[in-house]
């Protein structure tokens, strides 16, 4: 949602896959995906986890990485890098008041989110956003990992040139594929592998975030988990942010079964419209490349729309 200057090369990894990009154009109207690679990972060979080491397979995923950079090609400078939701714990955090200084700011921040952090807060790497500021409140979206942890899926990208110039959970690059809305409730749910995360938007601004992992018996039936998890966000904001919901969103990756999406829309008594990425952005692209794009590519549809 802030400005930034968008990498002509992307990484994506993810529990099941590896997925990159190359990106061309400047300005938000001329920016598309110029070629697309997603490779496979092996069972378990990533395992996110905001305290832990997340590659248990290092060789794998550097396998997997080779053959998407054998795609995209490594480019010139540095990349745009995508992490699981899983590895980075994200929250809405208020204040009365946020110091002008950027290096105070940040050490509030951090100072807040060491209740949500498995591990001792100065080990993370802390970024936040302000989303809204006004006498006496200040809202920041904030996001915090353990270096140790984001330093792994560094590591796996050691062979492209350079290094993340951008760093983001994949949820967090879904939210420009948003529409803009100033009224009502806005559900948006992501589900990759085993996790899911709900966001709520109101006013085009995040009010709650969770991210879960998906037990044993969930992940034999995932439509009741994710649509339990829905109804539990609504019931939440319902009750506590005293929000309706209006509209909401469902990313799937792999896409969603008609299952899973009516599922979710018994659960919340609402429509639910799937999240793909626009079809302009990969007009570019080949049929084969186009398919992967519409399967796994919302998040950087979403780096790619943003409006910086």
């Amino acid at each position: 949602m802030a400005r930034f200057t968008l990498p002509t090369v992307v990484f994506e990894i993810a529990p099941g896959f590896v997925a990159g990009a190359r990106l061309e154009g400047s300005g938000r109207q001329a920016r598309r995906v110029r070629c697309m690679g997603v490779q496979q990972l092996e069972p378990h060979s990533l395992e996110p986890h905001p305290g832990r080491p997340n590659v248990a397979n290092q060789e794998e995923v550097r396998r997997a990485i080779r053959e998407v950079a054998e795609v995209t090609g490594n480019g010139t400078g540095r990349f745009g890098l995508v992490v699981p939701d899983g590895a980075v714990r994200v929250a809405v955090l208020s204040f009365e008041t946020l110091p002008e200084d950027a290096r105070e700011a940040e050490a509030l921040v951090r100072w807040r989110m060491r209740d949500k952090l498995p591990f001792a807060p100065e080990e993370a790497r802390v970024s936040y956003q302000v989303l809204s500021r006004a006498p006496g409140h200040v809202e920041v979206l904030a996001a915090a990992a353990r270096s140790s942890v984001l330093s792994e899926y560094e590591a796996a990208l050691e062979p492209i040139n350079g290094g993340p110039v951008l760093t983001l959970p994949a949820t967090l690059a879904l939210l420009p594929l948003l529409p803009d809305r100033e009224a009502g409730g806005c559900l948006l749910l992501h589900v990759c592998s085993q996790w899911v995360t709900a966001v709520l938007m109101v006013k085009a601004r995040p009010c709650f975030w969770r991210t879960r992992e998906l037990d044993t018996a969930a992940v034999e039936d995932p439509a009741k988990a994710v649509s339990s998890e829905a109804a539990r966000v609504l019931a939440s904001a319902r009750d506590h942010l005293k929000t309706e919901l209006e509209q909401a969103w469902l990313c799937a990756r792999p896409p969603a079964t008609s299952e899973l999406v009516s599922a979710v829309a018994d659960a919340i008594s609402h429509q639910v419209e799937v999240l793909t990425p626009r079809p302009e952005l990969g007009v570019a692209l080949s049929s084969e490349e186009r398919r992967l794009f519409e399967y796994f590519g919302a998040p950087i549809a979403g780096l790619v729309s943003n409006p910086g």
